[in-house]
């Protein structure tokens, strides 16, 4: 029997798209939902994005609309996700969750506004994950 051995890209990066930090200034929010508090966008790639959030339990984000804003403007809207992990950060003694979602189908603009603001904001911070 052989012994074969992945590297870590190999075997648990499932990302298509590289993630960069988002500005310290951007928030994203439930589309059309003005009760719902926005979130703090942490980072973003074309492929998704993660946001922190304060809740004892997980969103209930099933197949929903979601807006990025900077600065309070609203950057991006309706962008479909789909949420793909969504855990209690251990290192946070507060109810503070991290929410990672897939974009879904983007429209033409929405896929435009999306390399606009990660070429323009984004990737001003030059941090990779």
């Amino acid at each position: 029997m052989q012994n074969i051995q992945q590297s870590g890209a190999e075997v648990g990066e499932r990302r298509l798209h590289q993630r960069i930090m988002a500005p310290e200034r951007s928030l994203v929010a439930v589309s059309g939902d003005d009760f719902r508090l926005p979130y703090n966008l942490t980072d973003i790639s074309e492929g998704g994005m993660a946001f922190l959030y304060l809740n004892d339990r997980p969103l209930s984000l099933s197949e929903c609309q979601m807006d990025i804003y900077l600065d309070e403007i609203q950057q991006i809207v309706q962008l479909p996700v789909t949420v793909v992990a969504d855990r209690k950060l251990e290192e946070s003694s507060r109810l503070r969750r991290r929410c990672c979602v897939r974009f879904g189908e983007l429209t033409q603009t929405q896929r435009v506004q999306l390399k606009n603001f990660i070429t323009n904001h984004a990737a001003a911070s030059m941090s990779y994950y």
